[in-house]
């Protein structure tokens, strides 16, 4: 079990314990985990990613290694809110075990249900009812060693608002290291949540990251991402509109340099009427690396005045760049909006020799291109903090 300290900002440390109910749901999700094959290249969900290099058996015995850090206001536990290691909670509080995989399957895939077999760490946090946090909660989970195996469940109840920022990053070894994380989260009726995920690997990490997004009646999450470095880095955002009038915008950003293979996929799923979404991934790809984006809108036939929208463009910057784009729509209902957009193009080449005209070297034109592609995404995020997280990321 790794060491892990949640500090408020009251500088209390919570030290994580063994769960008697995470050992035995860990227990009976072992026989799950080795009925399922790994997945293929050539399955939808997995196409373009090259998950074959992936040998799970490097990573045995899947002992996770890592710290998490966070602050907490001392205002907001006088509130009821509650923050602490996922272990802890699942002791203490009956409704972490009641959110425990309720809004995925723990046998939705091989990485899916090695997460539910073998998770060591991870956060709850818990917002009572008509709380209204104005600073934003920061969790930073930062991993060595060969494996880091997370599990959060964030629970937002009704008429509450919160940001939240999660950073993750790694320790660079000289082998290759896994990260596979779900983050559940639960924004219940007229509930606000900003979430903001970044990520930061080095290069031998192969990243898994599942975040899963229930909405109640009007609620809304708003989920900006950044998504940087990693030999493999796969996030999947899915969300779940269950309520009538709930609301969702998506805003991404990756970068891959070298050989990376960057994943980003975003799945929206209407289940009621007069919801809405919108999302934005925008992504730029140097010398060899690569990508594929999937977007799906799957509007259910009772998701009746629903309005969803999603576009990805992409920037390649050199010859031996790949980038895949497969957005889809998948709509039974017959009063919607729904509608998707995605470009894949080279550098402006006149614009490059405007810039070198004037006195700028290659690498600098380049670097100003890129800043101005990811500009007007930036401009979007609410929090200056993470616009300029995302700013100082994307110049390396």
């Amino acid at each position: 079990m790794p060491n892990q300290n949640l500090v408020t900002k009251k500088s209390m440390e919570l030290e994580s314990s063994k769960s008697s109910f995470a050992e035995e749901k860990k227990k009976l999700a072992l026989d799950t985990v080795k009925s399922i094959q790994m997945p293929k290249e050539k399955d939808d969900d997995w196409r373009y990613t090259q998950i074959d290099k992936l040998k799970l058996e490097n990573f045995e015995p899947f002992e996770s290694n890592g710290k998490i850090s966070a602050t907490l206001s001392e205002d907001l536990v006088e509130k009821g809110v509650i923050l602490t290691d996922i272990n802890t909670a699942f002791e203490k509080y009956k409704i972490a075990r009641d959110y425990y995989f309720k809004n995925t399957k723990a046998d939705k895939d091989k990485l899916v249900a090695l997460n539910a077999a073998y998770f060591g760490n991870g956060v709850f946090l818990y917002v009572p009812k008509n709380v209204e946090i104005g600073e934003p909660i920061k969790i930073n989970f930062n991993f060595y060693g060969k494996c880091s195996i997370l599990h959060n469940i964030i629970v937002v109840e009704s008429n509450s608002k919160i940001d939240f920022i999660e950073e993750y990053s790694n320790q660079e070894t000289e082998e290759e290291q896994l990260n596979v994380c779900i983050t559940e989260v639960f924004a219940n009726a007229d509930s606000k949540i900003n979430f903001y995920h970044v990520d930061n690997w080095t290069k031998n990490v192969y990243n898994f990251t599942n975040i899963v997004g229930t909405l109640d009646k009007n609620a809304s999450i708003n989920w900006i991402s950044g998504c940087f470095g990693g030999k493999l880095n796969r996030l999947r955002i899915d969300t779940n509109f269950n309520g009538q009038g709930s609301q969702c915008s998506n805003l991404g950003v990756f970068l891959g340099r070298g050989k990376e293979l960057i994943d980003f996929t975003t799945n929206m799923y209407h289940n009621a009427e007069n919801t809405t979404n919108n999302v934005l991934v925008d992504g730029i790809l140097k010398d060899e690396s690569s990508s594929v984006y999937r977007g799906l809108i799957r509007i259910e036939k009772v998701a009746q005045k629903t309005n969803s929208y999603l576009a990805n463009h992409i920037l390649k910057l050199g010859e031996k760049t790949l980038a895949n784009s497969i957005p889809s729509l998948k709509i039974d209902a017959n009063d919607v909006k729904a509608s998707h957009g995605a470009t894949v193009g080279q550098i402006d080449e006149e614009h490059m020799f405007y810039l070198m005209a004037r006195g700028l070297s290659r690498a600098e034109a380049e670097k100003l291109i890129v800043e101005g592609f990811f500009e007007p995404v930036i401009q979007k995020i609410p929090l200056e903090e993470l616009r300029e997280k995302i700013r100082e990321l994307v110049r390396g």
